[in-house]
């Protein structure tokens, strides 16, 4: 009987002899003469290289604070020193303002109204579920995937299959457990889902009044269990993995992944969702005395959404999170010197982004709100080629949804119709003012009925317009920005600005069109 081998094992019979990096071949991608200069990286015969691809996202990273993008505390120096050999993209949103849907578009090339993943904890719809980056790229690469934070988490595992190397949400912590993970992979999820449920307070969620006591009592003997193992140096306790009793140093989570690299088989895809600087807030002691500097943000208008928290209380919460920027960065610096180091700069597309933002106004902080404005949706995107010199700033609107179409189009993979993402500019897709992107934040709409409890936001060119669907009490509809000239969002144009009408009408059609399907006379 003839025999056959696929390309994917093929890849991986030749990568598996060795433990550090090699190359192969794959779709060159096309430089042109404006455009960074690569070195270039290939055999003795001239071929082509067969670049990894290393994806380092951060959790709840807000470009906003990033001196990159002319924050004026100088939190990420070392983001800054990578941003200088990349691509970097001023205008890059996510397309949701948590992680569930945010992060569910990312893996997918679909907005949040294909996904269907609104809500904490939710998993993709499962007719789409195999639609994924990991399953679409399984044939050019070995797959990696880890992450620290408890829903992206259970993406991962619901595309598990597709997966050569799933690294457990518990790696490289101090101490601690995640609750769910005493049941079998096939129930975790329920579990969770019930966890989530009980013991944890979401703004429109509330926990049990009894659970949530009793996860805090955990969660407080876990973290002096872990406060032993080190010492005294979080004066606001340890750094922790919400939802769970999992503490950490960003050191010891850096060191595990950097170790772990020398055991991936080339060519890879590896996907690295770090926590920090998500909440909890919790810089090392060396960070605990930056920006003492008197400076104090834009104080806007309390929004009919928010919390009503204080402005001072917003600005002493928004230095801690500087802080564990800051104390972020620094280990980062770290990764990249080993990516120089070891060689895997020069032969990956090295991509550093985020999920979602974070906000410390107009009466909220944090993500888990129903307000879609740009701290909590603009997010970093770095991507370096291999070999890259020479920085390369692209302003055009991005999202989300863009990166799957982009690693498949390098990769010579075809792009599926039904992906609503476009090949970014800078790597063979074209700026378009025209095109219209998405933000949904649709947390307390049911999964299965069409959307009529959200807040949505359009970007075309300058413009935002944010619309508002069934929240009571708000007397408003409508939102409309001209970021350009007013990129904090302070004049509401909605009432007032000639392009509104036409840039309504795209967004009121779309938003019909996405809730057929699930209209009950369809």
């Amino acid at each position: 009987m003839k025999s056959s081998i696929s390309r994917r094992d093929f890849l991986k019979l030749t990568s598996g002899f060795l433990i550090s990096p090699m190359v192969s071949t794959l779709t060159e991608l096309d430089i042109g003469e404006n455009d960074p200069v690569v070195s270039g990286a290939g055999d003795s015969s001239g071929k082509p290289a067969t670049p990894n691809v290393i994806i380092i996202l951060f959790d709840a990273l807000s470009a906003i604070h990033m001196s990159t993008y002319g924050y004026p505390r100088d939190t990420s120096p070392n983001l800054a020193r990578f941003a200088d050999r990349a691509f970097v993209y001023h205008n890059h949103h996510s397309a949701g303002n948590f992680t569930t849907p945010s992060t569910a578009s990312f893996l997918t090339g679909v907005y949040p109204w294909t996904h269907r993943a609104f809500s904490f904890g939710n998993r993709v719809n499962e007719q789409l579920a195999p639609e994924n980056m990991f399953r679409l790229l399984k044939d050019v690469f070995n797959q990696i995937a880890y992450t620290q934070n408890l829903y992206a988490d259970t993406l991962l595992r619901q595309f598990s299959s597709s997966l050569d190397r799933y690294i457990p949400l518990s790696s490289f912590s101090l101490g601690g457990g995640v609750f769910s993970d005493k049941f079998s992979q096939k129930d975790s999820y329920y579990a969770m889902g019930a966890l989530d449920d009980f013991f944890f307070d979401h703004e429109e969620i509330n926990g049990s009044l009894f659970l949530s006591p009793v996860n805090d009592l955990i969660t407080y003997i876990t973290e002096r269990i872990a406060k032993n193992k080190v010492d005294d140096q979080y004066p606001l306790g340890f750094p922790k993995q919400p939802k769970t009793q999992l503490a950490f140093t960003i050191n010891q989570v850096i060191d595990g992944v950097v170790q772990s690299m020398g055991y991936w088989a080339s060519p890879f895809l590896a996907y690295l969702h770090f926590i920090p600087p998500h909440s909890p807030y919790r810089p090392h002691r060396d960070y605990q005395d930056m920006f003492n500097d008197g400076w104090e943000p834009l104080e806007k208008p309390v929004h009919q959404l928010s919390r009503d928290i204080p402005q001072p209380a917003l600005n002493r919460t928004r230095k801690d999170y500087d802080r564990f920027i800051a104390n972020l960065d620094a280990e980062v610096g770290r990764l990249l010197d080993h990516l120089e180091e070891s060689g895997l700069m020069e032969n990956s597309y090295v991509i550093f982004t985020s999920d979602h933002g974070e906000m410390f106004e107009r009466g909220t902080k944090g993500h888990s709100t129903r307000m879609v404005f740009e701290p909590v949706l603009r997010i970093p995107l770095f991507i370096s080629v291999p070999g890259q010199r020479a920085r390369m700033d692209i302003h055009a609107i991005t999202n989300t949804v863009d990166l799957l179409p982009t690693l498949l189009h390098i990769t010579g993979t075809p792009v599926p119709a039904w992906c609503d993402g476009s090949v970014l500019p800078g790597f063979g897709g074209e700026v378009s003012v025209d095109r219209p992107t998405y933000a949904v934040e649709a947390k307390s709409n049911s999964t299965f009925d069409p959307i009529e409890k959200a807040s949505i936001a359009l970007f075309q060119d300058q413009y935002k317009l944010i619309r508002y669907l069934g929240y009571s009490g708000a007397p408003y509809g409508y939102e409309f920005y001209d970021l350009q000239n007013d990129p904090e969002e302070m004049n509401n144009l909605y009432s007032t600005h000639a392009a509104v009408k036409d840039i309504q009408a795209i967004l009121d059609q779309k938003i019909e069109q996405v809730n057929q399907p699930f209209r009950k006379d369809s």
